[in-house]
């Protein structure tokens, strides 16, 4: 068995398939290994430099991470000398300067809040989610035999019915790699924020958003009730599992941060997964202006104030107003009273979702005087990767490699154990 070193928790691990073995072969990019700046191997357009100080980019996004820990009260954070640096085109360049933090290394993407009306922050609200399942733990069969890949992004229902809903038990690579990582960033910094900062956790895990995704093949008639009820099911009995590890790694004996805070699962949309799955029960089918009434007398004061600009035209855009609500939720202040600070601890293929939140609430500050919007976010830098020339290619959800490898020996790795390594060393 290849064990992770507690050295290698800056090093990023890359999983090959191109042979064609069953098992991929796992290459670590070790960045002691050279100097300068290289080109992960595995990963064009990914590099990695030694002298974080001399690109402007990760000089900027270096001067965010000390903006940021300002704001923060964090004084124990560390900038490491080196970095990664993902280039997508000739003219845009993400920058992920390494910190230090609670023991732990992450590369990140550093987003500042743009509205800064104070020096720190009275309250902290922290707000990290991830996926379920991935594409290898679920399959979605239809009349042909063919996998439908419910979870990869559609414009268009399926063309044959789903017949058959087979759901692998075991956690995938990709949400015990992002749990893990995503909660060891949440530890570092329940440990650094000072005791008499208030900070919170919400768990935005989906459960409508996920619900959602068969509406389009229920409208077709390309998927049955029971089928349907028992996808729901599956969703609800997951989202509690990613749950739980997540709560489990931010408390874990000997991991403990200090402070106690309280841990919360998003629920903006229960009422309306409530709702989705009382009209399937009855044969029916949701309805978006049905949906969207649900929400309306929910009570829920940030779905109240988003719609004073913006109304939901589909299904998909109602899903992601989930996320946007969550963000909102954390983020707002009221002129008069003590600040706060939303801070989004995600993965880095999720920094968009911050964007577009950044935007709505950009429109409804205009709108709405007295109120404004503080956000700032955390976006690591996965450690394992599917070897591939863009992310969408490296991503662990849409292309799960399983959870077993072979290293550059021929040692077999146990990919969920050496996670674990690289995050309780």
């Amino acid at each position: 068995m290849s064990r992770i070193r507690r050295g290698d928790m800056s090093h990023v691990g890359l999983l090959d398939s191109s042979a064609g073995d069953r098992r991929p072969l796992l290459r670590w990019h070790r960045p002691t290994d050279h100097a300068g700046i290289v080109e992960v191997p595995g990963a064009p357009g990914l590099f990695h430099t030694t002298n974080a100080a001399g690109n402007n980019p990760l000089r900027r996004a270096a001067d965010k991470m000390r903006e940021l820990a300002d704001l923060l009260g964090v004084r124990d954070l560390t900038l490491r000398p080196d970095a990664y640096i993902e280039v997508f085109g000739r003219d845009s360049t993400v920058a992920h300067p390494q910190i230090e933090m609670g023991g732990d290394v992450f590369p990140v993407h550093v987003k500042t809040s743009k509205n800064r009306p104070f020096e720190g922050a009275a309250r902290v609200n922290i707000v990290s989610g991830v996926c379920l399942f991935s594409d290898r733990r679920l399959r979605t069969l239809d009349v042909t035999g063919r996998d439908v890949r419910l979870l990869q992004p559609k414009t268009q229902p399926p063309m044959e019915k789903i017949v058959s809903l087979r759901v692998d038990d075991r956690m995938s690579l990709y949400e015990y790699e992002s749990s893990l990582r995503q909660m060891a960033l949440v530890r570092g910094l329940l440990a650094s924020i000072p005791a008499s900062t208030p900070v919170s956790v919400t768990l935005d895990l989906p459960r409508a958003q996920y619900y959602l995704f068969l509406v389009d093949a229920l409208k077709c008639g390309m998927v049955g009730t029971d089928l349907a009820l028992a996808w729901f099911d599956e969703v609800d009995l997951r989202r509690r599992r990613v749950a739980e590890l997540m709560v489990d790694e931010i408390s874990r004996p000997g991991l403990r941060t200090g402070r106690s805070c309280p841990i919360q699962l998003a629920t903006a949309f229960d009422d309306l997964a409530d709702h989705v799955r009382s009209v399937v029960s009855s044969d029916g089918v949701p309805e978006i202006e049905d949906c969207v009434a649900v929400l309306d007398t929910s009570g829920d004061d940030m779905w109240d104030l988003l719609r004073t600009t913006w109304t939901p035209r589909t299904f998909h855009d109602l899903g992601y107003a989930g996320y946007t609500i969550e963000k909102m939720r954390a983020s707002l202040n009221v002129e008069g009273k003590p600040p706060e600070l939303g801070l989004m601890v995600d993965s880095a293929s999720e920094g968009r979702g911050h964007s577009a939140a950044e935007s709505v609430q950009r429109d409804l500050a205009r709108r709405h005087p007295g109120l404004s919007f503080a956000m700032a976010g955390l976006y690591s830098l996965e450690k394992l990767m599917v070897a591939g020339d863009s992310r969408p290619l490296r991503s662990l959800y849409f292309n799960d490699p399983g959870t077993v490898a072979v290293d550059t020996t021929g040692t077999e790795v146990d990919l969920i154990r050496a996670t674990y390594e690289l995050y309780h060393h």
